[in-house]
């Protein structure tokens, strides 16, 4: 479970402080914050002194949180296989957000999302891939049935007393077998990130169909990296738009398929991934994103969501290093 931990990033570190503008002093404390809070993680469920510090994949997730923070209505978010978890310890902060629910295509992620949200979410994470032991007919010893049969088996037996607790849940985790409920409920943003290219094309399909389904009508799909797998991203991206979605943006990191030619956003920014938006049949813009989805690349840059979420409005921050970062969490640590 720690190999977990910290995988998947391709040393990206340095392609995300590019793709940020630098670190400002408030994103350099979000993220040192979020890298002191896992290492308190880390240290209470795996015990070593040593912790193994995933920068690439602390600051990739970091990313998705800060463009999340430039769509105004992102009280309700459904993510579409969630990986490690790390997002988890920056959605909790953010107080905008009420509820972050999660589906996770990969069960060997299960227990280590698990512990990550009962970490940063403690009572107000609930994990529906877990058995409820209290429930009826789960199980149990007849306790009662024998104590009478018996006439008294404990000298000293005291009925156990309950308190009825009211949780208010900010984070609820879905495994496969459940997403039923899923599709009953409605999102602002649904978001499946680095792994579209990776599930079969059945698979793609029906989150693609389940994504259309549970966003509200003004709500946002998108995806930051399409992710490495054997669907060619042409495919996975067509397959997205056939579910009912028009792409308000597709933002690659190069302008051509040599790889020389850089895509620069505003200020100087560059992409550390690909990036797409998409906007569900109903939403007020669906035609106008619907004509202009044959451009390639595609960026509005007079586009309000846009600059939100890329931000494009951002002023150019200090450039910081690895060694940067890592100083100042183990100063805090201390």
């Amino acid at each position: 479970m720690i190999v977990l931990l910290d995988h998947m990033h391709e040393n990206r570190f340095d392609a995300f402080v590019s793709e940020l503008g630098g670190l400002s002093d408030e994103a350099m404390g979000d993220l040192v914050a979020a890298l002191v809070e896992y290492a308190e993680f880390f240290l209470a469920n795996f015990a070593p002194s040593e912790v193994p510090m995933p920068l690439s994949g602390m600051i990739s997730q970091y990313a998705i949180a800060r463009k999340l923070r430039g769509i105004p209505s992102r009280g309700d978010i459904l993510e579409i296989g969630p990986g490690t978890g790390l997002i988890s310890f920056f959605l909790s902060k953010d107080s905008s957000i009420r509820r972050y629910d999660s589906v996770e295509v990969m069960e060997s992620f299960y227990l280590m999302q698990n512990f990550v949200n009962r970490h940063v979410y403690g009572s107000g994470f609930r994990d529906q891939a877990q058995l409820d032991a209290s429930r009826p007919g789960f199980g149990g010893i007849a306790y009662d049935r024998m104590r009478d049969v018996a006439g008294g088996i404990l000298d000293n037996d005291e009925p156990p007393q309950f308190l009825s607790v009211s949780r208010k849940i900010r984070a609820e985790h879905f495994p496969w077998w459940q997403l039923e409920a899923v599709a009953e409920r409605r999102y602002d943003v649904v978001m499946s990130n680095a792994n579209l290219t990776e599930m079969n094309i059945t698979a793609l399909k029906y989150y693609a169909a389940l994504a259309a389904t549970v966003l509200k009508p003004d709500g946002v799909f998108w995806a930051q990296c399409l992710g490495g797998g054997e669907i060619p991203p042409a495919k996975a991206l067509t397959t997205v738009i056939g579910a009912g979605f028009a792409p308000l943006a597709m933002i690659p990191t190069q302008l051509d398929a040599t790889g020389s030619a850089a895509a620069p956003l505003p200020n100087g920014k560059q992409m550390a991934l690909f990036n797409a938006v998409f906007l569900p049949r109903g939403h007020p813009r669906f035609e106008e994103a619907a004509r202009n989805s044959q451009s390639f690349p595609l960026m509005d840059p007079t586009d309000e969501l846009t600059r939100g979420m890329f931000g494009l409005d951002d002023p150019k921050a200090p450039w910081r290093t690895r060694e940067d970062v890592l100083s100042a969490v183990a100063e805090r640590l201390a």
